[in-house]
Parts: C-alpha cells; structure tokens; sequence
C-alpha cells in the first residue's frame, strides 16, 4: 500500500511543440487518491491534478517531474495522449518512436488531436466521469460496436504499422466548447455540461507521420466504411418528399478491378434498420423498395463526394494504391461506386399514426 501511495499515476498526456524553436510542453494529468474517494465532502477536491514542463528533449520529461512532484513518476495505467494542431502538422514521429521504444510506455494508449488550446483540453475538469483520460476514453469506446475488428484504430501501435502505407492515417480530433478552462470542481455542479465540455467533431487527415489536413465527422465515418473497417452508420435521407432515418448494419465492401490500374468497382452490400419514418403512407412492399432507393441514392451521392475530396486533396483516401492501384496514377482511377441495401427492420407498427 505504501508503494501505491507513492506513485503519481498519471492518466492523460498532452504535448505541443513549438514549431519555430522546437521546445516541447508536456501536460500530465496525474490522479488525487483522495479526490476520488467517495466519502461525504470528497467530490469538492479535484479527482486530478494537472503538472506541465518545458523542454527541447521529450525524453527529459520524466526526470523533471521529479523537480515538482513528490512521488515517483508513473505512466502504466495512462489512458490518452493528446497531440497539439501545430505539433501534428510539424510531425510526430519523434514521440511515436518515444512512446514505441519506451519498455514502461503502454503503446495501445489512444492518440488524439486537439484543435483546441491544449492548457484549457488539459486543465478542465469532465461531468459524468471526474477523471478526464478515462471519460475521453470511454467516448471513444462508444464507437466500438461500429467496428469491424471492435477496436478503434487510433492506438499508437495503430498508427505506427499504418504509418508506411500510402492510405492516410485518420485520427479523431478533440475539441473543447468553452472560452475558458473549466479547472474548478465547481463547474461539475453547472447542468448544462455540454458549455464548457470536450466533444468530438473533425477528424485529422495524416500522411506518414504529418497532419496534412482535417475532414468532417461525416467523411471521417465514410473513410473507414469504405476501408472495411466500420461496419454500421446512420444515414438520413428523403423518401416521398418526407424524412427517414435508417442505421446501415453489417456493411460489407468488395473492390474488383474491371480494368487493372485504371478502373476500380466497389460494391457495398448493406442491411438497414428504420429508425425514423415521417411518411404518411402505409409501409407496403413497394414503399419499403423506395426506401431501399432512396438509402442507395444517398449514400452513393456520399461515396462520390468523398472520393471528389479525395482526389481534390490529393490524398488516397480510398485505399487505391494499398488494392492494387498505381502509385503513380491513382488519382486518375476510375471509381464505380454500386450499392446493395436490404431493410430488414421497419419497428413495431407498419402504419403511421394519423390525427383524425
């Protein structure tokens, strides 16, 4: 028990890097035994506390803290790293290869972008859970049942075999919605917890180890769909002039080359669960077909415009060059996009209710 209260478990890790002289920040969240204890009058103190340091080295950092903290430096149990902007775009492969090399680092933590400034990311407390690595964490375990293999793959060693590929490497990106951190525990007992709160929103586009860019959170689901790395999504669209709202389920994507090097067919075969109809005609055969339509339509028009952005950009996006695309002329590769959806699930009722 000593050994454990000597330790400054640290949860979070969040790094800039100035680009123009190169010094590093390192922010480390590090836990309060007493701040997460649950007897009456506890939820007053702070669950952690946030340490930084300065220095043109990363691997210094370690040795520092001991100059500030008064227990033995401890990363095991480290949940997250989050990355500044204007570090991502510099480049990154300097801490990939200190995290990877590191035989006490964890090399399954998470690795996050923030486009927000990192002391309000790293000095704001979270609602729901008091600790902030593990409630970045488990919103981003939200999106495993959404995965293929139910593993988000943004992990450092994720990144790291990806990194050589000529796929780009997509990494969520972390925003804060306030002006000011939220660094006193009195910001927990405010209800509206979205104001000064972390969400996701884009997500940052890597080429090797750079940030080269940012898509939307649309796009961001798109990319690993058609990489066969997704396997659910919720599309919303118009059936008769009325909204409707279904999740594609068990999402399969087939590629063949109906012309080596020059033209690719992707095939993705879709069942679809309703989850909101506003029709006001009854759910019949042809109806549900219309749907089927209309579901096709929509997500084709998405698949189009995903590969446009991915040739405008010049980023392959689509995985041509990692199938059998060439290197050299893959962004004139002729994409057919073909899409097979079944509805499967229409709810309880197959008839709307209507006011008399």
């Amino acid at each position: 028990m000593k050994e454990i209260n000597s330790l400054a478990i640290v949860t979070m890790a969040g790094v800039d890097k100035d680009p123009d002289t190169g010094e590093f920040t390192a922010y480390y969240q590090v836990i309060n035994p007493t701040g997460l204890s649950t007897r009456i009058g506890s939820t007053s103190r702070a669950a952690v506390y946030t340490f930084n340091f300065k220095d043109y080295s990363i691997g210094k950092f370690s040795e520092k803290t001991g100059m500030s903290m008064p227990r033995r430096f401890f990363t095991p149990h480290l949940q997250t790293y989050i990355i500044s902007e204007r570090y991502a775009r510099s480049g990154i492969l300097d801490i990939l290869n200190f995290v990877e090399l590191s035989p006490e680092r964890r090399s399954n933590v998470i690795l996050l972008v923030t486009d927000s400034p990192m002391y309000k990311v790293m000095n704001s407390f979270t609602s729901l859970e008091r600790v902030p690595g593990r409630f970045i964490r488990d919103m981003t375990s939200q999106y495993k049942p959404n995965f293929s293999m139910s593993n988000f793959p943004i992990r450092f060693k994720d990144f790291a075999k990806q990194m050589n590929r000529h796929t780009p490497i997509v990494v969520p990106i972390v925003h804060y919605n306030g002006e000011n951190p939220s660094s006193k525990t009195s910001r927990l007992e405010q209800i509206d917890a979205t104001r000064d709160g972390m969400s996701y929103g884009r997500a940052a586009v890597f080429i090797q180890d750079r940030m080269v860019g940012a898509v939307s959170e649309q796009m961001k689901n798109i990319f690993f769909i058609i990489n066969s790395k997704y396997r659910q999504t919720t599309e919303t669209f118009k059936v008769n002039g009325s909204l409707v709202d279904v999740q594609a389920a068990n999402i399969h994507v087939k590629r063949k080359w109906v012309t080596p090097g020059s033209r690719m067919v992707i095939e993705v075969h879709t069942d679809l669960h309703l989850l909101n109809n506003q029709q006001k005609n009854k759910m019949t055969l042809p109806n549900i077909h219309d749907i089927e339509a209309a579901f096709d339509l929509s997500f084709g028009q998405r698949l189009t415009a995903f590969e446009r952005l991915s040739k405008d950009k010049g980023w392959d996006l689509l995985g041509i060059q990692d199938n059998g695309g060439n290197t050299m002329t893959w962004h004139e590769t002729e994409v057919t996009f073909q899409i097979h959806s079944r509805l499967t699930t229409i709810g309880n009722s197959s008839t709307p209710y209507t006011l008399e």
